[in-house]
């Protein structure tokens, strides 16, 4: 049944493969329903289905604000940084458009940062697909990880951005259903038994925390690499607009419902060993879900997982093949180059989700070296009057001391939080730039 429903999921992007330059941009043609459902299945992935259940499941409604954070990300987008993105036509990754104005030094750095991160991303996504397997079917952790990577990564190697979209369509229709169905029969949590409660996988506390979460992982949602990249295949401004504004809207709904799930199963009396199982236990238990609604809300949690791992495959061979190896490649050679990228980046993925299989840590590993490095000098770029305005090589050091202060305050034992240590680097990035503004302004007044 599992092998079932994750070829269901993933069958449009075996449909045909892509030519010219369609591998990593398809040609460019979306319209804003697209651009919507291709940024909102690509949020709405492990992080928030699984592990948001799990979030609220622990800590209540103030978890909400882990996808209404990304709402109000999604509409910045739309509204502000995407159009922006999209002034030079010829930009094809988020690294490129940091060149535009920092240079070629900021493009390597910002593609460097995403082809290492991103890898973490993708792992949480096969622990949360390994996980929906193993609770719902029976199948052994470690085969769950190899069936999601392989299907996925095969599909993603074969079709590129045009396979991504087609199955982003149909996984934004099944996710909604696995939000939505669950709701109708929560009423029958009274009574089910579960193992007892054990250590929790991620819980904010202290306002510095809250604070940290905030920062590193709304900024995702501005200028994370696997957004921006569905902004650069919309057709037009209105087009990217009209698609930020939408999947806000689509995201605020999902994470007020995802959270409702957690918080009943709390309410319940329903004691957990991991807070990550919240989900897939409620569906495992047949006096729960009925089992036809069961199946639905099956498909939609692989989906879920799904979507987002193929864009973040994409998101990595893009800027390892247009970034850092074949800027002067034609197009065969790109999309034969994106397609061994593909395959790479899906099996280290899976390597490091075999090693430490987790969700929310290894998205907030990834999100704070990102952010530490890349959120200030990205989120700058919307005002490139004031971007250009500060010498490169002060944008080069506060990229490279953002996303590694971040490793030393880990590595040190300073702190064990990778969001406060990404909240760090964020504020020493742009703590050295807005010095460099200061000292440009001060250097033209005198």
């Amino acid at each position: 049944m599992a092998v079932v429903l994750v070829l269901a999921a993933v069958a449009p992007g075996f449909s045909r493969r892509p030519t010219g330059d369609g591998f990593f941009l398809s040609r460019r043609s979306a319209d804003g329903l697209t651009v919507a459902a291709s940024l909102a299945a690509t949020c709405l992935g492990a992080s928030t289905t699984i592990g948001l259940v799990g979030q609220a499941y622990r800590l209540g409604w103030v978890s909400f604000w882990w996808l209404g954070s990304g709402a109000l990300g999604l509409a910045l987008l739309g509204l502000v940084w995407g159009p922006s993105m999209r002034r030079d036509e010829r930009v094809r990754t988020l690294p490129e458009w940091a060149e535009t104005v920092y240079g070629t030094p900021a493009r390597v750095l910002a593609a460097g940062l995403i082809a290492v991160m991103w890898i973490a991303v993708i792992a949480a996504q096969w622990v949360a697909a390994a996980g929906v397997m193993q609770a719902l079917f029976g199948l052994p952790f470690g085969a769950g990880i190899v069936l999601t990577a392989g299907t996925v990564s095969a599909y993603t190697a074969w079709g590129g951005q045009p396979s991504v979209l087609r199955t982003d369509r149909l996984q934004v229709l099944l996710i909604g259903a696995a939000v939505l169905v669950p709701l109708f029969y929560l009423g029958r949590l009274a009574g089910l038994a579960a193992p007892p409660a054990a250590a929790v996988e991620f819980a904010p506390t202290s306002p510095a925390q809250i604070l940290a979460v905030l920062v590193v992982v709304g900024g995702m949602y501005v200028v994370g690499p696997d957004l921006c990249s569905r902004v650069l295949l919309a057709r037009d401004r209105d087009a990217i607009r009209r698609g930020g504004l939408l999947a806000g809207a689509m995201l605020a709904v999902a994470g007020l419902l995802v959270t409702a799930i957690g918080v009943a199963i709390r309410e319940a009396g329903i004691e957990l060993a991991n807070s990550r199982d919240a989900l897939p236990w409620l569906l495992a238990q047949s006096g729960a879900v009925p089992i036809p609604a069961g199946y639905l809300i099956n498909a939609g949690l692989l989906a879920a997982t799904l979507s987002s791992a193929d864009t973040c495959l994409l998101t990595v061979a893009s800027v390892v093949e247009l970034d850092l190896c074949g800027r002067r490649h034609d197009e065969r050679r790109q999309r034969r180059y994106g397609r061994l990228f593909v395959a790479v980046a899906g099996t280290l993925a899976a390597g490091v989700a075999w090693w430490n299989p987790r969700i929310i840590p290894n998205l907030l590993l990834a999100y704070a070296f990102y952010s530490g490095g890349l959120l200030a000098p990205l989120l700058l770029l919307r005002f490139p009057t004031v971007a250009g305005s500060i010498r490169r090589p002060l944008v080069w050091l506060a990229m490279l001391t953002g996303g590694s202060l971040p490793v030393g305050l880990l590595v040190s034992g300073r702190t064990g939080d990778s969001a406060v240590a990404g909240l760090w680097g964020c504020a020493a990035s742009a703590l050295i730039l807005a010095v460099g503004w200061l000292a440009r302004r001060k250097s033209h007044a005198a």
